[in-house]
């Protein structure tokens, strides 16, 4: 696999500072560069066994799937304890191996932010779930209009102000699990600086692998950790990375993700820092750009759907969760695009009144031409 300019820029310029360091004084000690082999894949190993694993991301991501399931039911009976068991104990899904996995969704959603905002953000969710089993679920069989939820189109479940909440739920993950998850936190310098251990293994922990490594690893999980179940559609991070192109404002980007990846956990594995730090940062600009275009183009999408009809509500609900995912984003210089504050405001500005029944192609297309302008 190739190197990008990026990478071959970083490892010269070491490689030249070295060998000018040895060119000066043949005395010093001058610790050697080791060679960065970049496989084709994500795939690392150490005496032959694998030290990649990301169990915890793949369990999470396939929770996530489950919730979205029940939220999408065009009849339904679930009631707001069975999926806060799900949301916030991990319990209650359909496979004995996911209920014993130990892991849950609640503890994880903007774990990176402040105290506060991590607090509002739970509470975002458990919104979602109350709301949908409270009010959503009881009425499916009836039309939503203005100020009262039920179908729209007869596939779309509205809540009463016209917000698919399986489409927030999701959408809203995809910032405040995935991208908060990688970008403020296995991709951070916390997680993967120079003061973490990169030397130590130990056979019957995280297969093998340093801590270093493991932590990127987990970071790539949330993106890919779906990959190898055939029996799951992922409805995150990966999804939308792979809806490039053209027309989508980030033509090219699951490649470049891809592969900064597999070159990010190849410098761990030669402890080049430069080159790690390099391809971390690609990493959270992308897919925070991703998030951010996102928003954008489901904005703009409902603005041009015909006036209330099950598109509308489809397009802007997808929107509103990008929305709200817009503050886990960060620029490449590792400043946050939109503050919590910032994206309440919009999210607030969308429910006035009765909600998506009330707002206009103007206000849509104003919102999104301000998102966009952060680019």
């Amino acid at each position: 696999m190739k190197l990008n300019l990026v990478n071959l820029g970083v490892l010269a310029a070491s490689m030249l500072i070295f060998a000018s360091c040895n060119n000066d004084d043949d005395d010093i000690d001058v610790p050697e560069i080791p060679e960065i082999v970049v496989p084709d894949t994500f795939s690392f190993s150490v005496d032959g066994s694998s030290t990649v694993s990301f169990g915890g991301q793949t369990s999470r991501l396939t929770m996530a799937t489950e919730i979205f399931s029940e939220l999408d039911a065009t009849q339904s009976t679930v009631t707001k304890e069975d999926l806060r068991a799900m949301f916030n104990d991990g319990k209650g899904f359909s496979t004995a191996a996911l209920n014993d996995s130990g892991k849950k969704l609640a503890n994880k959603v903007g774990a990176y932010q402040t105290a506060e905002v991590k607090a509002n953000v739970v509470l975002f969710f458990d919104d979602i779930l109350v709301d949908f089993a409270d009010n959503v679920a009881p009425v499916l069989g009836n039309d939503a209009a203005a100020g009262v939820a039920g179908m729209s189109g007869g596939n779309r479940q509205l809540n009463a102000k016209g917000v698919e909440l399986d489409q927030a739920f999701a959408k809203g993950l995809i910032g405040a699990l995935c991208v908060d998850q990688i970008a403020n936190g296995y991709l951070s310098d916390a997680k993967i600086g120079d003061a973490v251990d990169n030397e130590t293994r130990d056979p019957s922990e995280d297969s093998n692998a340093t801590a270093m490594e493991h932590h990127w690893d987990e970071g790539y999980g949330y993106v890919y950790g779906l990959e190898s179940n055939a029996d799951v559609s992922d409805i995150l991070l990966k999804k939308y990375l792979d809806k490039d192109g053209a027309d989508s404002g980030y033509e090219g980007y699951s490649a470049d993700v891809t592969d900064a990846f597999i070159y990010g956990r190849a410098a761990i594995v030669a402890k080049n820092s430069e080159v790690r730090d390099a391809q971390a940062a690609i990493i959270s600009e992308k897919i925070s750009e991703v998030v951010i275009n996102r928003a954008v183009y489901y904005l703009n999408s409902a603005a041009g759907k015909d006036d209330l009809s099950a598109d509308y509500f489809h397009a802007l609900s997808e929107g509103y969760g990008f929305i709200f995912s817009l503050q886990f984003t960060y620029d490449a210089a590792g400043a946050p695009y939109f503050t919590n504050a910032e994206v309440t405001g919009m999210l607030a500005e969308l429910l006035e009144g009765d909600g998506f029944w009330d707002r206009t192609d103007a206000e849509l297309e104003a919102m999104a031409t301000k998102i966009a302008a952060k680019l």
